[in-house]
């Protein structure tokens, strides 16, 4: 054997070690057919960028039992095909497939930044000191207006 060959023979071998091994994910004909009709349902179509993952993820979910995860993910591709089509990027093109894949991998949609305001009651504190300046302040040592409100907060 030459030398050339050792050395091919060699790195064939570190390669086929180095691969990871990728978990393949083989799901059931059923659980194929169920994901496809629940992609279907949540409005992700056959021809749209993210069916594939809506499937993969679906039909996972449904192999392991969990209709309702399926169901779920589903609807989040549906949500990122929305969050990546309001960002006026072209379907056919590679940036909104990344957009997609990046929406469902991080889990955000659009409906992650809708939230309430939140609206604290605060009620005017009692000034205990006031210094020569004329500066209000609580028995915490926070720093008041003059009708009683906080203005800093002291840690």
């Amino acid at each position: 054997m030459s030398r050339q060959n050792v050395i091919f023979a060699a790195l064939g071998g570190l390669t086929l070690a180095a691969v990871p091994l990728v978990a393949a994910n083989a799901q059931s004909g059923d659980a194929l057919a169920h994901a496809e009709r629940a992609c279907f349902d949540a409005g992700v179509g056959p021809h749209s960028a993210g069916y594939n993952t809506c499937v993969d993820r679906a039909a996972f979910a449904f192999d392991h039992g969990a209709p309702a995860a399926a169901y779920r993910e589903a609807a989040s591709v549906r949500d990122a095909n929305n969050a990546c089509m309001s960002y006026g990027l072209s379907p056919q093109s590679l940036g909104y497939k990344g957009c997609v894949s990046n929406q469902v991998d991080r889990g955000t949609t659009a409906a992650a930044y809708t939230a309430e305001p939140v609206v604290i009651q605060e009620r005017p504190h009692v000034a205990v000191s006031v210094d020569p300046y004329g500066f209000r302040y609580d028995r915490d040592g926070n720093l008041l207006d003059q009708n009683g409100y906080v203005i800093r907060y002291v840690p």
